[in-house]
C-alpha cells in the first residue's frame, strides 16, 4: 500500500503597505524624542506640595497655590523648618536651579532613595489632602469677598503627623480683630466642638467671633426639613428648613455662629417655633378658625434652644465684605422683617377670631314627634304655610296596619262622555291545544258542508 505525499503548502507572503506620507523603511524614534501625553492634573495636591512651616507660626504651605514659593522660601533643610503634614518628619525644599528650568518645586523626605514616599498610611494621607483642599478652597473664596484682608491657615507644629478630627481653622485678621472660621469635612461630635471652642478662646480671646461653615451638599451635615413660605417686606419667598444636629445646637448655645455654604452662597439660620395661639377673651377659634390658630414664631439673630427647626436665609458670600466685623447684616434685616410680619399676622388672625365670636350662632329647632299637633289633625288649620321640618328619624315613625290600596279616581271631564269600548273577553288558555290540519281549515271555510 503506497501513500501519496501531499504537496507542501507555502505560506502566503505578507505584504507591507507603506504609509502614503512616508516612503522607505520604518525608523525607530529614540526614547528621548517620544512625546508623552500631558498628565491630567489631580484635584487634590500631592503630598510633596504640602508642608507645615514651623518658621512662620505653623502656616500651611501648598505649592500648587503659591507659584512664587521658590523665590521666597529658603531651600534645603532650612534647619528643620518644614514638616510633613502626614508623618511629621522634616522635609527638604527643592526648587529650580535657573529661572528657565522646568523643574517643579517640591518637598521631599531626606534619605529616601528614588521616588520620594511618605511613611504615613495611605488613608491618612488622603484625609490630609482632602481636609486641606477643602479649607484652602474656602480661603480663596473669602479672599475674593474680603479684599485687602489677611487670611491665614496655621497648624500647631506639635500636631504634625497626628491624625486630626478637625482640619486647621482659618483666621481672618481685620485690624485688631480676629475671626476664626472652621470648615469641618467629617461629622462633628459635641466633644470635638467643645475642645476646639476652648482652644480658640484660649488662643484668641473670649470675645473672638467663631464661625462654623458646614457643607450644604453633605447629607450628614445638612438634614433637610422641607421649606417654609415667608413674606419678608411683603414679598413672597421660600426658605429651606434644616434639622440641626446636637453638635450644631451646642455651638449656637455656646455663642458660635453656624451657617451652611454652597459654592458662593451662605445660608444663615434662624429659629422656628411652631405652636397654637392661646385664646384671649372675646375670641373664638372653633370651626373654620381652628386652622388659623396654628402658626410659628421666629427667634433671631441666632436660633433659640427650643427651636424645632431652623430656617435658612440665603446670602451671597460677597455681602460679608460689605460690612465690618464679618457680620451678615442683610440676613439679620430679613429676620427682623419676618418678625414684623409675624406680629402683623397674629394681630390679623386674632381680629378674625373676635369677629367669629360675635357672629350669631345658628338656632337648632326641636321637632316634636307625637305631642305636637299637625295640620291634618288640627280642627282649625292655619292658612300660613308650615315651616320646613327637620328630617325625622326612622325610629319615630308609627306605621299603621296594612290596608288595601284605594284606586285614585280621576277628576270629571268637562264635556259629553266618550263612548265606551266593547269589552273583549279574555282569552282562556286551555290545557291542550288542537293540532292544525288542512282539513280543519277547509271545514271552517265551508260552513255548509259537513265533514265525513
Amino acid at each position: 500500500m503506497t501513500h501519496q505525499a501531499l504537496p507542501a503548502q507555502t505560506a502566503r507572503p505578507r505584504t507591507l503597505h507603506s504609509s502614503p506620507r512616508t516612503a522607505g523603511p520604518l525608523q525607530l524614534v529614540p526614547p528621548t524624542q517620544r512625546s508623552r501625553s500631558p498628565r491630567t492634573p489631580s484635584k487634590l495636591p500631592r503630598m510633596s506640595e504640602l508642608a507645615i512651616d514651623t518658621g512662620d507660626h505653623g502656616r500651611i504651605i501648598d505649592l500648587s497655590r503659591e507659584p512664587d514659593a521658590a523665590n521666597r522660601l529658603p531651600r534645603g533643610r532650612a534647619g528643620g523648618r518644614y514638616r510633613c503634614c502626614a508623618c511629621g518628619n522634616a522635609l527638604i525644599f527643592t526648587g529650580p536651579a535657573t529661572p528657565d528650568s522646568a523643574f517643579t518645586p517640591r518637598f521631599r523626605h531626606p534619605g529616601s532613595p528614588g521616588t520620594d514616599r511618605c511613611t504615613a498610611p495611605a488613608p491618612h494621607q488622603a484625609d490630609i489632602q482632602s481636609d486641606l483642599t477643602t479649607v484652602l478652597d474656602l480661603r480663596e473664596r473669602l479672599a475674593r469677598a474680603l479684599p485687602g484682608t489677611v487670611i491665614s491657615l496655621t497648624a500647631q507644629p506639635q500636631l504634625a503627623g497626628q491624625r486630626w478630627t478637625l482640619p486647621p481653622a482659618l483666621v481672618i485678621h481685620q485690624g485688631d480683630q480676629a475671626v476664626v472660621v472652621e470648615r469641618p469635612r467629617r461629622p462633628l461630635t459635641k466633644t470635638t466642638a467643645e475642645t476646639r471652642r476652648q482652644h480658640v478662646r484660649a488662643t484668641y480671646g473670649e470675645r473672638t467671633a467663631h464661625w462654623w461653615f458646614f457643607d450644604r451638599d453633605d447629607t450628614q451635615q445638612y438634614l433637610s426639613a422641607g421649606t417654609v413660605k415667608v413674606r419678608p417686606h411683603g414679598t413672597p419667598d421660600t426658605h429651606p428648613k434644616v434639622r440641626p444636629t446636637p453638635a450644631q445646637r451646642q455651638l449656637v448655645h455656646n455663642g458660635a455662629a453656624v451657617c451652611w455654604i454652597a459654592k458662593d452662597t451662605v445660608l444663615i439660620p434662624y429659629g422656628g417655633h411652631p405652636g397654637t395661639y392661646p385664646a384671649h377673651d372675646g375670641e373664638d377659634w372653633s370651626g373654620e378658625m381652628a386652622s388659623w390658630a396654628k402658626d410659628w414664631k421666629i427667634s433671631h439673630p441666632y436660633p433659640a434652644d427650643s427651636a424645632a427647626w431652623w430656617g435658612l436665609v440665603p446670602l451671597p458670600l460677597l455681602t460679608f465684605g460689605a460690612h465690618t466685623g464679618f457680620r451678615p447684616a442683610p440676613a439679620f434685616q430679613v429676620m427682623h422683617a419676618l418678625e414684623k410680619a409675624q406680629k402683623g399676622r397674629e394681630a390679623h388672625r386674632r381680629r378674625l377670631a373676635r369677629e367669629h365670636a360675635q357672629r350669631p350662632k345658628p338656632e337648632t329647632t326641636a321637632v316634636a314627634t307625637a305631642s305636637a299637633p299637625t295640620e291634618a289633625s288640627s280642627p282649625h288649620p292655619s292658612s300660613q304655610p308650615a315651616p320646613a321640618l327637620a328630617p325625622i328619624k326612622a325610629s319615630a315613625v308609627h306605621r299603621a296596619p296594612e290596608q288595601a290600596p284605594q284606586a285614585v279616581q280621576p277628576p270629571p271631564a268637562d264635556g259629553p262622555p266618550l263612548p265606551q269600548r266593547a269589552q273583549v273577553a279574555p282569552i282562556q288558555e286551555s290545557g291542550s291545544h288542537p293540532r292544525f290540519t288542512w282539513r280543519a281549515l277547509l271545514r271552517l271555510l265551508r260552513p255548509g258542508k259537513t265533514s265525513r
